[in-house]
């Protein structure tokens, strides 16, 4: 707000979903518009929006007169639009709203927003409408957080993770978890199977941590380090020797206490659940078996996309519901009644409702055995001209549920005739 004039950076959504991975990801495209609200009337000499991703790191090693910094900041993506052209006599806009919409493919490959007190990677919008001397130029910013989601398809998040060995002449053992991929929040269950094979071995306990590493790299120097995240400590155990079986369930803390995995240039980040088995053989030695197995900490898990379509059969369940609307599309014909049967709501009960009560009547004067039953009912595409179906998009934005459009050309009518040529 300055003053009597708004100027703002609309986005569809400051949230942005690349899906798959760096190699399988489309891209997607950012939509906004720059708007400016004016009370009066306003000189402006240019208006310009950039777009820019940078990823910068900085530390500190050593002590004293030893003590090094290290620093490195680079561009990932870089777009300007020029609005309104600068020139030397300033343009004249009077009262009103003015808007300019723009919108940029972004690649598939581009890394996700991340806050670390070591570096980060970050995405921002600065537009400026550039006005005369003596006068505050208008400046609008606007931060744009972009997440990478994995395809439902992905091997990480339908395939178990097993590590099966033996330690001889001591022990078989099998650690699994059900996937690799987890999110914020989220439980991670880690079944444990271990089977003693020298006499006597008993399990005093099990431990199971979740470790982040990050590196962190510039021109000159690369720093790693890691830390433990969370972890959990399991030292109930029977005193039996043939076998044991246990899950342990370790939850992934919040965003706020860990970072999802990265590769960019200058920032990696990755996770990995490590396992630690306390054992004590028959002359009170104790013995320790250790594990790990690396796993994928997502800023989003898949079922925390609000962009994906549901399936065909279930489009009906986005609409929004309105009795009121939906009776008004049947009684005037927009709506065949026989699609309101499969609508789960009021309008399609009063329509069942007539029919029966028709049926009902219209059968008394009729054979009871020919009757049509529930299991006969025609299916509820009977009768209706399918070529004429909205696209998902249209019925997903139009307030007119399930709505065929008579003014809509039949597909037969779109496919171009064949070309048909002579031969002498």
């Amino acid at each position: 707000m300055h003053g009597s004039t708004t100027f703002a950076i609309n986005l569809e959504t400051d949230h942005v979903i690349l899906h798959g991975t760096t190699d399988e990801s489309a891209g997607v495209i950012l939509r906004g518009s720059v708007v400016l609200d004016s009370r009066e009337n306003t000189k402006i000499k240019s208006i310009t929006l950039k777009f820019q991703g940078r990823t910068k790191v900085q530390w500190t090693e050593g002590h004293g007169s030893h003590q090094r910094h290290y620093k490195e900041e680079r561009t990932i993506i870089e777009h300007e639009w020029n609005f309104m052209p600068h020139k030397r006599k300033a343009y004249h806009l009077s009262e009103g709203v003015y808007k300019w919409d723009f919108e940029l493919p972004l690649p598939g490959d581009l890394p996700s927003t991340i806050q670390h007190d070591l570096g980060q990677v970050y995405y921002r919008l600065k537009a400026v409408a550039e006005r005369p001397a003596f006068s505050m130029n208008y400046i609008a910013k606007r931060n744009v957080l972009l997440s990478r989601l994995m395809l439902p398809s992905s091997l990480e998040l339908n395939q178990s993770v097993v590590i099966s060995n033996e330690w001889t002449d001591k022990l078989s053992y099998n650690i699994s978890v059900p996937r690799k991929v987890f999110s914020c929040d989220s439980p991670i269950p880690i079944f444990f199977d271990l089977v003693p094979i020298a006499s006597q071995l008993t399990v005093r306990s099990i431990t199971c941590s979740l470790k982040e590493y990050i590196t962190l790299s510039t021109n000159e120097h690369t720093k790693s380090e890691g830390r433990i995240v969370h972890h959990t400590h399991d030292d109930h155990f029977s005193n039996a020797t043939d076998r044991w079986t246990t899950t342990e369930v370790l939850t992934v803390p919040s965003e706020h206490n860990i970072h999802s995995d990265l590769h960019s240039d200058l920032i990696k980040i990755k996770h990995k659940l490590k396992f630690t088995v306390s054992m004590m053989n028959a002359d009170g030695h104790i013995s320790e078996l250790r594990a790990a197995i690396p796993i994928i900490i997502a800023s989003l898990a898949p079922e925390e996309d609000a962009n994906e379509l549901p399936a065909y059969e279930d489009a009906w369940k986005s609409m929004p519901y309105d009795p009121v609307l939906v009776a008004s599309l049947i009684a005037s014909g927009d709506l065949p009644s026989a699609i309101a049967r499969a609508l789960p709501n009021e309008a399609a009960s009063n329509i069942e409702s007539t029919n029966t009560s028709t049926t009902t009547s219209s059968a008394s004067s009729i054979d009871e055995d020919v009757v049509r039953g529930p299991e006969d009912t025609l299916p509820w595409w009977q009768g209706v001209d399918l070529s004429r179906v909205p696209s998902y998009s249209t019925a997903c934005t139009s307030r007119r549920l399930y709505s065929f459009s008579g003014s809509l050309p039949a597909y037969d009518s779109l496919v171009l005739p064949s070309r048909t040529t002579a031969i002498n």
